[in-house]
């Protein structure tokens, strides 16, 4: 699955996406039936493009589609749920989406400060934070230990069992009725 539009968005204010990529962005907007003129400009522009201009013509088109650009906490949780369905999906394995969910979503804005007994328990990923320090502990050796081979596998079960949790979670967070 191809990440929607206001996916990519969230991706991009995370720091996540170049302001030369958002020509793609707005080609995927356009191909999910957006319609703004200056969505078009944006989707014509080349990556080598001044970044200001990019990001004007983003600005334009957001405004003329009446799309309120997402602050960094909430792009930061819209593109956690992006890789979250991506992996419930089977497009991404757990430990390479959990990683990329940690590293590059939340780690973009700091859930550290919102924290009320454990890290990230404000935007309920404490769980799925502590199984994922267990398999880095279990697969430090390189390679595993045979003796932990069933271990990982029981942790990476419950990761997923838990990322789908989440998922429900996310969606009460971002006001969603129910996964996408």
């Amino acid at each position: 699955m191809a990440l929607k539009f206001n996916q990519l968005l969230a991706k991009y204010v995370t720091g996540n996406i170049p302001a030369g990529n958002l020509p793609e962005v707005a080609i995927t907007g356009i191909s999910e039936g957006l319609k703004s003129d200056s969505l078009y400009i944006l989707a014509g522009l080349s990556k080598n493009e001044s970044s200001f201009e990019i990001e004007h013509y983003l600005a334009l088109a957001l405004s003329e589609l009446q799309i309120i650009q997402l602050d960094k906490r909430q792009a930061a949780l819209e593109y956690a749920l992006a890789i979250t369905e991506e992996v419930i999906e089977g497009n991404k394995d757990v430990i390479i989406g959990i990683k990329e969910i940690k590293n590059k979503a939340i780690d973009s804005y700091d859930f550290y400060t919102e924290t009320k007994e454990y890290v990230y328990d404000s935007i309920g990923f404490e769980s799925l934070y502590g199984l994922y320090g267990t398999y880095d502990d279990l697969t430090d050796i390189n390679p595993p230990l045979k003796s932990d081979l069933a271990s990982i596998e029981e942790v990476r079960k419950e990761m997923f069992d838990e990322l789908k949790k989440w998922q429900d979670k996310l969606t009460v967070l971002l006001g969603i009725n129910s996964p996408r």
